[in-house]
């Protein structure tokens, strides 16, 4: 886009008329930056910012931090003792390590049945833990 002499008198009479950037914009067609820049280039008079307030703005006080000092000293606080993990290792080989119960229960533990080759689980917790896709499933979706 360029700026004619045609465009540059409308934006000089609509700027000192008091449109704002993006008012002359519309009215132009061209964007409120290409109009802030044109009339910073033509050297018109500035307008105050709508986002400035007027008046001088005062230097609010800064709160000062307040040290609170404890009343009491804390008691520090004992650490909770870890849940003990049984693994059943009777046997020969890997044992199964399905978790059977909540693992800050006493009674937690883990199934401990023969473990399958190249798994943590026994057979039935495979079945549960691995789920494989047939042919007709890939096909359904």
């Amino acid at each position: 886009m360029s700026w004619t002499e045609e465009r540059v008198a409308e934006l000089t009479k609509l700027w000192e008329s008091g449109y704002s950037a993006s008012q002359i914009g519309k009215i132009l067609g061209v964007s409120k930056n290409s109009v802030v820049g044109k009339a910073h280039r033509m050297k018109l008079k500035s307008r105050p910012s709508p986002i400035k307030r007027d008046g001088i703005r005062k230097a609010r006080p800064r709160k000062k931090p307040v040290l609170v000092t404890p009343k009491a000293t804390p008691q520090p606080v004992a650490p909770r003792p870890a849940p003990v993990i049984e693994r059943r290792t009777t046997g020969k080989g890997p044992k199964c390590l399905w978790p059977i119960g909540d693992p800050g229960d006493a009674d937690f533990h883990f199934c401990g049945c023969d473990a399958e080759p190249g798994k943590p689980y026994c057979a039935s917790h495979c079945a549960v833990a691995y789920i494989t896709k047939t042919r007709n499933d890939s096909q359904a979706a």
